[in-house]
Order: structure tokens, then sequence, then C-alpha cells
């Protein structure tokens, strides 16, 4: 094949690794299928199945890439979240700066797709992939590759790893010195430490380019503490950049203010706007992931433009839609369907019940008086309110709650129109 390579990933012929889709699909390829638009309810497909809302997807996308750039900052999607290269696309496509990742072999996966600019939300202390992302760095002038380091034992194995070239470290390679908290995961855990780890970068001969961190991990609520807590991290943050200029260990001008999850990314942006002490500008980067399919719990709640008294003029919409069968009613007022923990996330909330669709005709029934109160491998236990009729054969559709861990559950997912009828296919790579 001589296509990009997501036109090659197009050519992908269906088979039984891809569940959800029926055996009549089997040997059609991703083209094919998309070309026919088949009905999420005409036989091409078996519950349990999820889907992407096509209309939700792109307002996500775009709600976020407008926000960014009304900001004054840069998006740089962390890609864990779908492991998806056609949306890392239409994301990069829309104005993102470029793709976070979390390991090497994500940054593989988007090298593989041609993606030029990548921040690897992490450190890299691996020496093979160390070896290999230098030497991508060295083939390709036009890439661009962000790193933490957060030890000066990392600082000595990036190091040595650019000695072993024989040569400087490339031109398109940038560390960014990691800030966390006593008690968190990576991150240097104070100001002077991060200064340090900076200077022994500078006297290596690596490029420091600023500052990164993560202020998710300090807080899931949205009261005064968490906020103060968030806040008082990020000013940690700016403190060490300002001593990075002041002792001039940077390589550029300006430099990279990095942080920013789904949850508060506004509080950066906010703390991050203002220049640093003696009026040197950084440059923003947040690294959102989860409001590209937004979800019907977790972020809903939470999330900057939906949390409730949200000050951001914007909307995200949930994308991802689980559609699965009743299979059973055993019991008045409990319908057991067939999606369970290996087709569903629920670390951060159980799936949420939203319409019915009778398996005889095209019928809907509102289902958001249901409950699900427990999962098993493939199995869901939905508690029926009184008054809602619900027949063994029904489609159930469910929000879902956290889509980090959701997506990694389908390596294929239909994205369909208002009409449910598919309009595109996106394949994941977990």
């Amino acid at each position: 094949m001589n296509g990009t390579p997501l036109e090659e990933e197009r050519a992908t012929r269906v088979d039984a690794g891809f569940k959800g889709f029926a055996p009549s699909t089997f040997g059609s390829t991703l083209a094919e299928i998309v070309a026919g638009q088949p009905s999420l309810f005409g036989g091409a497909f078996v519950p349990p199945i999820m889907v992407l809302r096509d209309e939700a997807l792109r307002a996500n996308i775009e709600t976020m890439a407008t926000y960014a750039r009304d900001a004054g900052v840069e998006l740089a999607p962390h890609g864990k979240t779908t492991l998806a290269p056609s949306i890392f696309r239409r994301q990069l496509e829309a104005g993102a700066w470029g793709i976070s990742v979390a390991t090497v072999s994500q940054v593989a996966l988007c090298r593989a797709f041609g993606i030029r600019d990548i921040l690897l939300a992490n450190e890299l202390v691996d020496r093979a992939g160390i070896a290999w992302v230098l030497d991508e760095l060295a083939r390709d002038a036009d890439f661009t590759f962000l790193c933490y380091v957060d030890s000066t034992a990392g600082v000595d194995l990036l190091a040595a790893g650019s000695a072993a070239r024989g040569a400087s470290a490339p031109g398109g390679l940038g560390v960014l010195v990691e800030m966390g908290t006593v008690g968190g995961r990576t991150g240097c855990r104070t100001v002077e430490e991060a200064v340090a780890v900076a200077e022994a970068a500078f006297d290596a001969g690596l490029p420091v380019v600023g500052v990164a961190g993560y202020e998710g991990g300090l807080g899931h609520e949205i009261e005064p503490s968490v906020l103060a807590t968030v806040r008082r991290f990020l000013e940690q943050m700016r403190e060490v950049a300002a001593h990075l200029v002041g002792r001039g260990l940077l390589r550029d001008p300006s430099p990279i203010l990095t942080a920013g999850g789904s949850v508060f990314f506004d509080e950066v942006v906010a703390a991050f706007r203002a220049p640093l002490p003696g009026g040197q500008p950084a440059r923003t980067i947040i690294r959102a992931g989860a409001y590209v399919s937004h979800d019907a719990g977790h972020y809903a709640d939470l999330s900057p433009f939906t949390r409730p008294g949200a000050e951001v003029p914007r909307r995200l919409e949930p994308a991802l839609e689980l559609w699965a069968q009743v299979v059973s009613r055993p019991e008045t007022g409990l319908a057991i369907t067939n999606v369970g923990r290996r087709d569903t996330s629920f670390d951060l909330g159980l799936p949420i019940p939203l319409r019915l669709r009778r398996s005889t005709a095209n019928e809907w029934l509102d289902a958001t008086g249901a409950t699900v109160f427990d999962l098993n491998d493939q199995h869901a236990f939905v508690r029926i309110p009184a008054g809602l009729e619900v027949l063994v054969g029904d489609w159930m559709s469910f929000g879902i709650s956290h889509p980090c861990t959701a997506f990694d559950k389908w390596h294929l997912l239909p994205v369909v129109d208002r009409e449910h009828c598919v309009v595109d296919l996106v394949r994941t790579y977990f």
C-alpha cells in the first residue's frame, strides 16, 4: 500500500477480533463499511457495542480548540485518552499544537501516523527508548519532542544517550523540569530541587525549555480547599520558571509552562496568563484529553465547561454511547443486560442508562429513571423503576463515566449520526 497511514488503516478488514461487529461484516474493509452507512440496529452490529456520536465529537474538538485560541494558550491533547490517530488528526486540524502521550510506545504510534510535535508527559529513562527517540529526531529535522526530567539520574540517562550517538542533543529535543507534590507521583518536590535538576540538565548539554506539572491529582472536588491547593501548585511552577529565566538555564527566551488536565485547565490558564517576575512572558500548553468525548458522569460534574456554576460560556457533550441488549428479566424491577466490565469504564462511576429501543420496532423510551447497581465481566444489573416497561431483547443505551478507561475496551468504534447510521469508524491502538 502506498497511501498515508490513515488511508492504509481504512483498508483494514474487519474480523472476529473487532467485537461488536456482526459476522456479516467480516472481510469488509473499514472504507467499505463506512461507504454503506449501515444502521447500528440493521444487523451489521451485535451488542454490546460502544459508539461515538459524530455531532458531539466534532463539537467537543472545536469547543476546546476555540477556547485555547481565545485564551491565548496552546493545546496538546493527551492522546492516551483515545489512542486513536484518526481522532488525533481531527484535533490537529482544529488547531492543536501537538499530541501529548505517556509512553515511548505511544510516541512510536504517533510517529507512525506522521505526527510532528509530541510531548511525552513523563520521564524518559529507558535506554532503548532514549536511543530510538534521539535517532528519530536526527532523522527528521521537523520532529519536535518534549519530555520531563525530575532527577539528576534521569538527566544522566538522557545525556548518556546523546553522548552515545557522538553528537550533541538534537535540535528538536526539549526537556521540561517536572514539578510534583509530596505524596504524589513523579516530579520534583521543592523549587530548590527543580532548579538543581535544571542546572544539571543545562550542564549536561540538554536543552531546558520550561516547567511541567499535573494538577489533576490534587483533588477531584471543586471546593475552596482543593482550588487553593491547585493554585499554590501552579504558582510554584511559575516560581521555578522564574528561577530558570533568572539563571539563564533556558534554551528559549520564553519558557514553556505546561499543565492542565480536563478538570482544572481554567485554573492553569488563569495562573499562567500573567508574565513572570521581571516581565518575561511564558508559553502555556494545556494537555486536557478527556474533553474529546466528555462523559455523562465524572467529567460532566467537574469540567470547567459543564460543572454547576461554570463561568466558561461553552459546552461539552457526551460523545460516547454504549449499547447493550436486555437478556433477562429474572425478577420484578431487575433487568440484566449483556454489557460488563470488559466493555465499559467503572472506576469512576457505573454506566448510566439513557434510552431503550424496542428490538421489534423503531420505538424509543426514556430510561433515565433506571440505574446500574452492579457489573460482572459481561453483565450489568439494572434496577428498573415502576412504570418503565423493559422487555427481553430491548436495546438499552448507557452514558459512561471516565472515558480514559472506556476507549481502551474497544479496538474499533462506529461513529454514528443522529439517526444512528455509521458515518465513520475510529480505530484505537491500546
